[in-house]
């Protein structure tokens, strides 16, 4: 039978808008959690997510700044929802961390009291911080982080090329204190803690290798009062978070062994530069959502 043409111009109009219901959809172009996975994504995007991944985990192994990054490749490179995709990162750096405490520890250069010392600060701070978030402007906080960031690298690489800079250990009470500030600032500015960390420990003078390890144990418990707050309130892609968090760890370790090569001005120096990138990169993510 064929259709009259009254009723192939209806047909016509109802495609049209189908199409047009569906190219507005968010679903046309972010992915919701549960849509992330083999058959769902191309191949380009998976080798691309992959190496994301293992550059991400290789920076923080070495000088503990680089998990802000995996969040923006998601949304970028896969689609994800912005809250989705910092879910999703936030549970991929539990098995990061993991491997990275580890490591350090095997190594020997993870200062365990120290790391506790701000794990115990981080905690309740963070919590207070996530129940601030909603009341402030996350554009100014992040501006400011990034400033941070870049000011931190500048100084530090300013001090390396003078070679005017100073190492301490600081007091059980003063790294508390340190941890507070990360806690709170990282659940206001919705990054990881070593963003905050690495630069504060720094700009106080303690030592790179140090600081970097401090990072790697930090990471953990951030993780997974993070995670724990996502899966009451928010969504996950618990799959995807996971692969990606194992090849991360894959980075870890291999960052773990050129922190550990290195000379240690050197990698103060690298510390600094990918602070300023961090930076520069959080700014310029965050100005163009605004543009948006």
């Amino acid at each position: 039978m064929v259709a009259s043409i009254p009723e192939s111009r209806a047909l016509a109009e109802a495609t049209d808008r189908e199409k047009q219901i569906l190219s507005r959809s968010p679903a046309g172009t972010q992915r919701r959690c549960s849509d992330m996975d083999g058959a769902s994504i191309s191949t380009l995007v998976f080798v691309l997510l992959f190496l994301s991944a293992l550059l991400i985990g290789t920076l923080i192994g070495s000088v503990g700044v680089g998990g802000v990054l995996l969040a923006p490749a998601l949304i970028y490179l896969a689609g994800f929802e912005p809250h989705v995709a910092m879910a999703t990162s936030t549970w991929g750096f539990l098995f990061v961390g993991t491997v990275g405490s580890a490591t350090y520890a095997r190594r020997g250069t993870l200062d365990w009291s120290s790391a506790a010392a701000v794990s115990a600060g981080v905690v309740p701070a963070a919590v207070l911080g996530a129940w601030v978030n909603g009341t402030l402007s996350q554009t100014t906080l992040k501006l400011v982080l990034a400033l941070l960031l870049v000011g931190t690298g500048l100084h530090t690489l300013s001090e390396s090329a003078t070679g005017r800079h100073s190492t301490r250990r600081l007091s059980v009470k003063a790294l508390v204190a340190v941890g507070v500030g990360v806690g709170f600032g990282s659940a206001l500015t919705g990054t990881g803690g070593a963003v905050l960390l690495v630069p504060t420990l720094l700009f106080l003078g303690v030592p790179t290798l140090t600081t970097v390890g401090v990072s790697q144990f930090t990471a953990i418990p951030v993780a997974v009062f993070g995670t724990i707050g996502f899966l009451a309130y928010g969504e996950i892609d618990l799959l995807s978070g996971m692969w990606l968090g194992v090849v991360g760890s894959v980075g870890v370790l291999v960052g773990a062994r050129i922190a550990h090569a290195a000379p240690a001005p050197v990698l103060r120096r690298g510390v600094a530069v990918a602070m300023v990138v961090a930076g520069i990169a959080i700014a310029g993510s965050t100005l163009a959502i605004l543009g948006t």
